[in-house]
């Protein structure tokens, strides 16, 4: 392996990092919530208290079981603005054509064409009121998210051709994507078993906790400058790194209070704390026909101070990322619509929330640090001159900035409930609406950072033992573009004023000192669509 393949393994498993991440966190968890938009944090009262508001399991009685699944469909396509440069050591007929459209066609493995569905599964128990006013839960969830991503096409047409666990170049001279720098494709998922207590502490105030402890994979496909100063973004010139790692031990936690003044009014807040994550895992690097430096063969060898892991080779180095999911925060406040007997017929809820994308990293002075923007790679590897094995260098800890900010929302949402003789129906909805991570200029296509709105509804069918669930939702991003073009094509060359989006990492030079050639500059177009599917029983 040249040295070139070593720099694209260390930006590889850098940018890896975003495929847990993978985009923010869509309202709700399982069918009833996601069908209210999200407005749950005062009125979840089943197993979704879970992923939502551990207090909430309190107002349960008896044993009740809920599965739910949220089935999300992300499409997004992304045009780069300006055209593929001049090539300096290579002629290309598309050599000024303008950027090609990429769609995201993700099919994770185990979805349903392009969805994927996002499970819930809990058992809620007040311990048969042996402990009066002790709950107690047990479950799996998942956050609400898409972390998938395909992105291996122009105009529709397949492009990087796949091999085994991974892709190699094509033997063609078509146009490349222009955002292969972002991803190629990536799976990933964060499971997190969890248990849960909650106490009513007073006859009108529940508090509650959550602990879970889980796993994340990882998988990710990309292209990258497979030598320094590519500014001219030449094929031949790029690598493909693809990328598995795991995180055997992910650990999360949350905080709830439910508070109810009168028969009609309720109030919930939550909070949950973050989720870091640091994956080890091989990675292996195609090279392009031209990547060197400067004509000189260097190979690729683990590194004698593995901070990783041990027992890398040549193919498949051994490296780690670091990286997190925010903490959280939601308020609400809940009407209730009651009848002469004090029964349920509908209700109404506003909620608030936080998500804190925008930490910060300093890892000059704590190397241990976590953040949901910056994506912190070391790569166990050693770079050598071909015929000189004990000379060389090891490959710098590499940073990955998406320009994060906090996000703040709002959903409003509620229920109505129909009799249908001895059963009832109940149909609900919400809105919802988040503010976007991405700072201007940031947006990526392997990160979701754009505001949203979502509209969402549903129904379900309850008897007196059994409740079924149906629902459906759109989140709705419309069109992003900016107007900014810059693509140096020499290293003199840069952009006016200061860095304004992302540029390829280098793990042989500090990232004050890399050469500026921001690649995400364009016209981005996403929605999602959901469909929510449940069904609860309780004795």
């Amino acid at each position: 392996m040249k040295l070139s393949g070593g720099i694209a393994l260390a930006i590889g498993l850098t940018a890896s990092g975003t495929a847990v991440a993978g985009g923010l966190f869509l309202p709700g968890s399982g069918a009833v919530s996601t069908s209210r938009a999200g407005a749950s944090v005062a009125s979840v009262d089943d197993g979704e208290s879970i992923g939502i508001n551990p207090a909430g399991i309190a107002k349960s009685t008896g044993t009740h079981i809920t599965l739910g699944i949220s089935a999300i469909n992300y499409d997004m396509t992304f045009q780069r603005n300006g055209t593929y440069d001049d090539l300096v050591d290579d002629s290309q007929t598309y050599e000024g054509m303008r950027y090609g459209v990429v769609t995201q066609d993700a099919e994770p493995p185990l979805g349903i064409g392009h969805y994927q569905p996002v499970p819930l599964l809990a058992i809620v128990t007040d311990f048969g009121a042996k402990v009066p006013g002790l709950h107690g839960a047990a479950g799996l969830y998942a956050p609400n998210a898409y972390p998938f991503r395909r992105m291996n096409n122009v105009d529709g047409k397949p492009y990087f051709i796949p091999e085994g666990d991974g892709y190699t170049f094509p033997a063609f001279g078509a146009p490349p994507p222009a955002s292969r720098y972002d991803i190629i494709e990536q799976e990933a998922a964060v499971i997190l078993p969890s248990v849960a207590l909650a106490y009513r502490v007073l006859p009108d105030l529940d508090i509650g906790g959550r602990f879970s402890v889980g796993f994340a994979d990882v998988k990710s496909t990309l292209a990258l400058w497979g030598k320094p100063g590519n500014l001219e973004e030449w094929i031949n010139k790029d690598s493909i790194l693809t990328l598995k790692a795991h995180d055997s031990l992910v650990m999360g936690w949350s905080l709830g209070a439910a508070y109810r003044i009168g028969p009609n009014i309720e109030l919930g807040a939550s909070f949950t704390g973050p989720v870091n994550v640091t994956a080890r895992g091989d990675a292996h690097a195609v090279n392009g026909p031209n990547t060197d430096l400067e004509g000189t063969p260097i190979v690729i060898i683990p590194s004698l101070d593995a901070k990783c892991a041990a027992g890398g080779t040549m193919d498949a180095q051994k490296g780690c990322v670091q990286l997190a999911l925010p903490m959280t925060a939601q308020i609400g406040a809940r009407y209730k619509f009651v009848d002469a007997n004090g029964n349920t017929k509908g209700d109404i809820e506003l909620d608030a929330n936080w998500e804190h994308w925008g930490k910060k990293c300093d890892f000059t002075a704590d190397r241990d640090c976590h953040s949901p923007g910056d994506y912190r790679v070391v790569v166990d590897a050693h770079a050598s001159p071909e015929n000189a094995l004990d000379q060389g260098f090891d490959l710098k800890p590499s940073v990955v900035a998406h320009g994060l900010r906090d996000t703040f929302g709002v959903r409003l949402g509620g229920s109505y409930n129909i009799p249908a003789g001895t059963n009832e129906v109940i149909v609900r909805g919400g809105v919802a609406y988040d503010t976007a991570a991405a700072k201007e200029g940031w947006e990526r296509a392997d990160f979701d950072g754009a505001a949203r709105t979502m509209v969402a509804g549903g129904a379900s069918f309850k008897t007196s033992r059994v409740r079924f669930d149906a629902g459906f939702g759109a989140v709705l991003e419309g069109t992003r573009s900016t107007s900014r073009n810059c693509n140096p094509t020499t290293p003199t060359e840069g952009c006016e004023g200061e860095r304004q989006g992302p540029d390829p990492v280098n793990p042989l030079v500090n990232p004050d000192q890399q050469l500026e050639s921001p690649v995400n500059q364009g016209t981005f177009k996403s929605h999602y669509l959901l469909i929510m599917l449940g069904a609860s029983t309780w004795f």
